[in-house]
């Protein structure tokens, strides 16, 4: 006798085969066809130590699948006619900026929502800047941010340029960003618990611990909750599959508790048109990619178009998809990192759906992440392998002080005679492993595992350290950080000390005092220039060494200035 399993218990068997195929820990998982759920049910643990299971109800962080929020709500007010998509973002927020001057002129909130600003991710700009940024000082650190290719001419995912569009939908309606989404899609679709902060997330009863499984590891182990606030319009929302059933439905322009769909057919619209088109990762096989739209990827599956964007932030990844065509809304919740579950079950609900013969995307999509993974690692281990058998040029000593770019702000570098360490932001305290001569690693280890970022340091004329260079982008030359001098020891009696007159033969050199930090130097009836404090009594003078004597000479280059 053949037994045939209803549509949703063939999706509760093929979640739970592929949770174990890739080693997930817990999952959500909701199903909509038609304006009916078909399946929201929780699999697995979302909390392993403690042995508590995953509903419905549970909440995880949906990372980059709040994208298509953000994009929602600027369309809403798009549609109110309160914004235009290709008006420059900078007629909205005066003095906005890039360091491309025909971007600055020309980006508008299509570019932003759509990723064609030329610019890379950045990303550890608003990763370690969290809890110690506002969204102001990141938008004001943009125009120190170099671009890796021309305006509108590629396609380079950017969270920074999500952040400020969706920094400027707050600003529309007199709020933030997250006002825009709490009066424009949260209350009026009921969505009562869904919240942006991990730490409103945590407070509640039932959500999902943070799980990472590295390569070669057995078993997925916890790790901490990264927050996002920062980056908010970027990935800061957190949801159960219950609460993204109202979602779903309002993506496929359906009626919710009976009312009018949320968003308007020229706001779906707008959303889910390409606005530039995209080469997958993989050659896919399974979906052929037709481009971004915003804040939406869009694919045609067996000759279905498909709307979708997932997420990935540490320890959680999501996936929020929908078939317009046919009314079916499928969203996945997972509580590991980076994981290609949340890609392969929305492939296999859509088959199940429809009757038709099964692929085993399960197959292909493990396939792919162990060989990414693997990739990754051999990457790193490649890193440590080039190093050459060189000894360090000087006492690590000698590097610690603070360094800054101008976009990425400070970096603190402490330590002792074997052993250095750095400080950025919120980030953990990293190390400086020796590599040869002067480069480093600097190492910091956040999601489970250890990241890593050749660094450089360089040196001026004379021999002091004066910088240093590390690669934060793989596609941009190293970011050069200079060194900064304390001029905590520049007291009111030491600047009057040093001030005034200095005679060398017929050459004469005025030192004055400006404000209650800083000297400035003329050389022979010459502008004033600033002396850059190097430590105790030594400046730097356009770049070279001199020095103010207890006996009240100004060593220099040139010669000894004698106090006239």
């Amino acid at each position: 006798m053949t037994v045939h399993l209803t549509a949703a218990e063939q999706i509760r068997e093929l979640v739970e085969a592929e949770r174990e195929r890739f080693g997930v820990p817990g999952c959500a998982v909701v199903v909509v066809k038609d304006g009916e759920v078909v399946l929201a049910e929780g699999f697995g643990k979302r909390d392993v130590d403690a042995d508590l299971p995953v509903t419905a109800d549970t909440l995880f962080p949906i990372g980059s699948s709040t994208k298509t929020f953000t994009a929602a709500v600027l369309a809403t007010l798009v549609d109110e006619g309160k914004l235009d998509f290709d008006a420059p973002v900078s007629s909205y927020l005066p003095g906005f900026a890039l360091q491309d001057p025909i971007a600055t002129q020309l980006l508008s909130v299509r570019d932003c929502l759509s990723h064609r600003s030329g610019l890379p991710r950045h990303d550890l700009l608003w990763y370690a800047g969290d809890g110690t940024l506002t969204r102001d000082e990141v938008i004001a650190a943009l125009p120190h941010l170099p671009p890796t290719q021309p305006f509108r001419q590629a396609w380079q995912y950017n969270n920074l340029l999500y952040l400020t569009a969706g920094h400027l939908a707050g600003r529309l309606v007199g709020g933030t960003f997250e006002d825009a989404v709490r009066d424009r899609v949260l209350t009026p679709l009921g969505m009562t618990r869904t919240n942006f902060s991990v730490v409103e997330t945590q407070a509640d009863d039932n959500h999902a611990k943070p799980y990472v499984r590295n390569v070669g590891e057995r078993i997925a182990k916890q790790v901490a909750f990264a927050s996002l606030d920062l980056a908010g319009p970027a990935g800061n929302i957190n949801s159960s599959v219950n609460e993204l059933v109202a979602w779903l439905k309002t993506l496929l322009a359906e009626s919710v508790d009976g009312r009018e769909p949320l968003l308007s057919p020229a706001v779906l619209a707008e959303l889910r048109t390409p606005a530039w088109p995209v080469v997958p990762l993989f050659d896919e096989g399974i979906a052929r990619n037709v481009g971004y739209g915003l804040g939406l990827v869009i694919e045609e599956y067996r000759g279905k178009r498909i709307a979708h964007h997932g997420g990935n932030i540490d320890g959680f990844s999501s996936q929020v998809l929908t078939v317009p065509e046919e009314g079916i809304g499928v969203a996945v919740l997972t509580n590991l990192h980076a994981t290609f579950l949340r890609d392969a079950l929305p492939y296999l609900v859509l088959d199940v759906l429809d009757g038709v013969e099964r692929v085993d995307h399960g197959a292909t999509f493990h396939a792919r992440m162990s060989a990414l993974l693997e990739a990754m690692d051999n990457a790193k281990k490649s890193g440590a392998a080039r190093s050459k058998p060189l000894g360090a040029v000087r006492p690590f000593t000698d590097y610690v002080g603070e360094y800054a770019h101008p976009g990425y702000g400070t970096v603190t570098v402490g330590g002792g005679a074997d052993r250095l360490t750095f400080g950025y932001h919120n980030l953990p305290e990293g190390r400086l492993e020796h590599r040869h001569l002067e480069v480093f690693d600097a190492v910091v280890h956040v999601s489970g595992d250890d990241s890593r970022f050749p660094a450089q340091f360089t040196h001026d004329l004379e021999g002091d350290v004066d910088g240093f260079l590390v690669k934060l982008e793989q596609s941009l030359p190293p970011l050069r950080f200079e060194r900064l001098h304390s001029a905590a020891h520049l007291t009111d009696g030491f600047l009057d000390e040093v001030a005034g007159s200095y005679a060398f033969g017929a050459v004469k050199a005025v030192i004055s005092r400006r404000g209650d930090k800083e000297l400035l130097a003329a050389v022979a009836g010459g502008s004033p220039v600033t002396l850059v404090p190097k430590g105790g009594r030594t400046f730097s003078l356009d770049g070279a060494p001199v020095e103010f004597t207890e006996d009240g000479r100004l060593v220099t280059p040139m010669g000894d200035f004698l106090r006239a």
